[in-house]
């Protein structure tokens, strides 16, 4: 892991990877959880974002847009549970889109929670709480088991 961290992040707290095309939503959802005790990083793009993704600090939490120019949310979700250094990153679709269909599929390509705009900012805090305490338990078995095995 590379000693420089991105910009948006101290190191100290939990690191949420922010990807949607409009400036805007990422403006207000990232000073929701910053103010909240994380650090940011936002991605205009697909292509951005998991170059962001995959970079030399891995995100605790993707917040994904579905409907996307380039690469959709769908697109972007399949690279990164393909990849084995980001298959493990939660992400939580955060979009407009409340099709039916689109929420299982979405559940069903790997995402871990849906939430639709507009979002509830105490139901959006809540979600990516849980889904961050579920990593950072998961990790630290992971850790555990493999200390175990050595």
């Amino acid at each position: 892991m590379s000693s420089e961290l991105p910009a948006g992040v101290s190191g100290n707290m939990p690191v949420v990877l922010v990807i949607d095309d409009q400036e805007a939503n990422i403006s207000v959802v990232g000073q929701l959880l910053t103010r909240s005790g994380y650090d940011v990083i936002p991605a205009l793009t697909g292509e951005e974002g998991l170059e962001r993704a995959a970079g030399s600090y891995l995100p605790d939490l993707i917040l994904l847009d579905m409907r996307m120019p380039g690469l959709s949310g769908f697109d972007v979700l399949q690279k990164l549970k393909d990849n084995p250094q980001t298959r493990g990153i939660p992400v939580i679709f955060l979009t407009a889109d409340d099709e039916r269909d689109n929420v299982t599929r979405a559940f069903s390509a790997g995402a871990v929670d849906y939430i639709t705009k507009p979002f509830v900012a105490q139901e959006l805090l809540g979600r990516v709480n849980t889904h961050i305490d579920l990593k950072q338990a998961r990790d630290t078995l992971e850790r555990f088991v493999a200390e175990k095995q050595q």
